[in-house]
Parts: C-alpha cells; structure tokens; sequence
C-alpha cells in the first residue's frame, strides 16, 4: 500500500476537524447550559409559584425550598410533598425502632389539597436542602 502526500493530508484535517470538535465539544455545552439557565441558578432569588392558598410549589434551588416540592408518587405520577410533612416523617422514620415500618405521606396536585398518591420515606429520603439544584 502506497501512502499519498494527499493520503497524508486528509488524514492530518480530519485528526484536526475531530480533535477540535472533542475539545470544543464541551465549552460549547456549557456555554449553551449557562445562557438558557435561570438567574435564580447563579444565586439570585428564586421566585415559585403559588397556588389559591398562598403555598409555594416547584423544586428547591440555592437553598431556597418551597412549601411543596415536586416529587414522584409510587406508581409514577408526578406532583408534590408537603416539606413539613416530609420532614415530620423523615424524623419519625430516624427515630423508629421497627426498620420494617413504612411511612407514607401524601403526594398532592400542586393546590396541595388534592391527593394523587403517596410517596414512601425511607431512611435514605434526602432533606429537601440537600438537593438543591
């Protein structure tokens, strides 16, 4: 086999066009993520939204964590915990002497009224500021 000086150039573009691109791959990714991000994620404050009875419901960022927060139910239905019942239950979860209980509390539409499932607290279930985007 005869190698080419054109051989040899394609090969030596392409090994550039490559290289570069797997560089710049990811400052590319992260100017695109830091341009469609929301303030409140470089610490500025959060505003939630709220439902008729002046709950605040999304998800916990820079520390700042609604009254309810968006959660999983078992059997996948998406809605939200009420914080103070999650850390009610996480506490008597800590403290029970039996590991087989379970301790269920109620996931709700974001009005916070209306029950859509359960969400069951174990003993590795985050403190809502722990995951805090």
């Amino acid at each position: 086999m005869k190698i080419t000086p054109k051989a040899i150039a394609l090969t030596a573009v392409g090994v550039l066009v490559v290289g570069g691109a797997a560089v710049a791959a990811p400052m590319l990714g992260d100017s695109f993520t830091a341009s469609v991000a929301p303030t409140a994620a470089a610490g500025g404050p959060v505003e939630f939204a709220v439902n008729a009875n002046g709950e605040t419901y999304g998800s916990p960022l820079n520390e700042q964590v609604p009254d309810l927060i968006l959660t999983q139910a078992e059997g996948g239905k998406i809605g939200y915990v009420r914080v103070s019942e999650l850390n009610h239950a996480r506490n008597v979860r800590k403290s029970s002497t039996n590991p087989n209980k379970v301790f269920d509390i109620p996931v709700y539409e974001s009005d916070g009224e209306t029950k859509i499932g359960v969400f069951r607290v174990l003993d590795d279930t985050e403190n809502p500021r722990d995951r805090n985007g």
